[in-house]
């Protein structure tokens, strides 16, 4: 009997295979091992939550404070297929504030100054040093948005500080940051879309970034002040089937708490530079989030429902400021029937803030790009291998 390669597998036994794994890890490392394994671990994958080490704990007075925690050497990844929290075993977040992601890497800041700053692959463990932030102010506030994944030479790495209104970028491997001048206080979030860098603001402006003029030409460059906007809202970015959307997401104070109430979708015309209100996103849910917004097919996942718009509670100045110990905003506004329903409420999901995360996809190493990566490990990498074939002999084996 001729022996069968993995390789000659069909792809849906592949598929159940790799379901059958538990470990996010694991399955993301069955990606690296060819393209057509790659394909299938891309449909496997789902956005997760990512827990924050940033949160609120009260001292021996009953008082709230904002700190994070000191000796965490793993992250928290929820699962919102399955419900399911996977703690990843990461002793490269020990003392470092982790936050915020872009394209599956986690930007990690050091307690200490100057506050080191790394983009970190959590499923690889490969590090990308990037300038520290003793130049930029609030460390523990940062978002990163990258231009496309940080192992493309091409990449760019734009920081927000939300609660103080820095904005900078840099290449990985650069020295230093390149501070934008100018930038108005409070910007809501950044995207990067076909090759540029987009912001909004608190108060409805809409700025285009440059990043490819010279250093003195690093300004904001906005178009006139959507007018249309109420107060009590936050706004959002996102792109969707090519277009460039923004999502309105109001709501209300209660107790010290922020609850949405309505959501609101515009397009953004090109050519008039007007946006234009958006009434139904079909097939798709969007995943609106303070450290990274995305929009997806829901084919795929099934805890996802079509023509929806996903939140979460994921502001950390919110966290700081809040009264209520139990803070929680994370559900999904229904653009059919235009009502909010709350997920996770009897989950300790939300005792700190939230991030969606969407694993990277994954990437044969290059040995190129030595230079700016840390391959550095602590303790022991998990062997998966082994994993596969206990799956599918599990999942061939008759049940007696």
């Amino acid at each position: 009997m001729a022996q069968v390669q993995w390789s000659d597998l069909p792809v849906e036994i592949l598929a159940i295979i790799f379901q059958k794994l538990k470990d996010p890890c694991d399955v993301y490392r069955c990606g690296l091992v060819c393209v057509s394994w790659k394909s299938i671990v891309t449909t496997i994958l789902p956005p997760f939550l990512l827990h924050s080490n940033v949160g609120k704990f009260k001292d021996k007075t009953g008082s709230f404070h904002f700190e994070a925690s000191l000796n965490k050497q793993s992250c928290s990844l929820f699962n919102t297929q399955t419900n399911e929290t996977h703690e990843i075993f990461l002793p490269e977040v020990d003392k470092c504030w982790f936050s915020s992601s872009s394209f599956g890497w986690l930007l990690t800041i050091s307690f200490k100054p100057p506050h080191k700053v790394h983009l970190l692959n959590p499923f690889t463990r490969d590090r990308i040093q990037l300038p520290s932030a003793k130049q930029l102010s609030g460390p523990y506030d940062l978002r990163v948005i990258t231009s496309t994944s940080p192992l493309n030479p091409t990449c760019l790495v734009l920081v927000i500080c939300h609660f103080k209104g820095a904005l900078a970028f840099c290449r990985p491997g650069d020295k230093s940051w390149t501070i934008f001048e100018g930038v108005p206080h409070l910007l809501d979030d950044v995207t990067f879309y076909k090759g540029e860098f987009y912001a909004v603001n608190s108060v409805g402006y809409f700025f285009h970034l440059h990043c490819h003029t010279p250093a003195t030409q690093k300004v904001l460059c906005p178009w006139p002040r959507i007018d249309f906007l109420q107060l009590g809202k936050h706004n959002y970015l996102v792109e969707l089937d090519g277009k460039l959307l923004l999502a309105v997401r109001y709501g209300h104070e209660y107790w010290g708490s922020h609850f949405t109430s309505v959501i609101e979708i515009y397009e953004w015309n090109w050519v008039e530079k007007v946006w234009i209100k958006v009434k139904n996103i079909g097939n798709n849910a969007i995943l609106l989030g303070a450290g990274s917004s995305i929009s997806l097919p829901i084919s795929h996942f099934k805890n996802f429902k079509a023509n929806c718009i996903y939140v979460i509670g994921d502001c950390i100045t919110g966290f700081l400021l809040k009264i209520s110990e139990r803070v929680n905003d994370t559900g999904f506004y229904n653009m059919t029937t235009g009502q909010f329903e709350y997920l996770y409420e009897s989950s300790l999901i939300w005792s700190s803030p939230l991030n969606w995360f969407i694993p990277p996809s994954p990437v044969i190493y290059k040995q190129s790009r030595a230079e700016v990566i840390c391959r550095e490990k602590k303790g022991k990498m998990k062997s998966w291998s082994s994993k596969i074939r206990r799956s599918l002999l599990n999942w061939y084996t008759p049940k007696i």
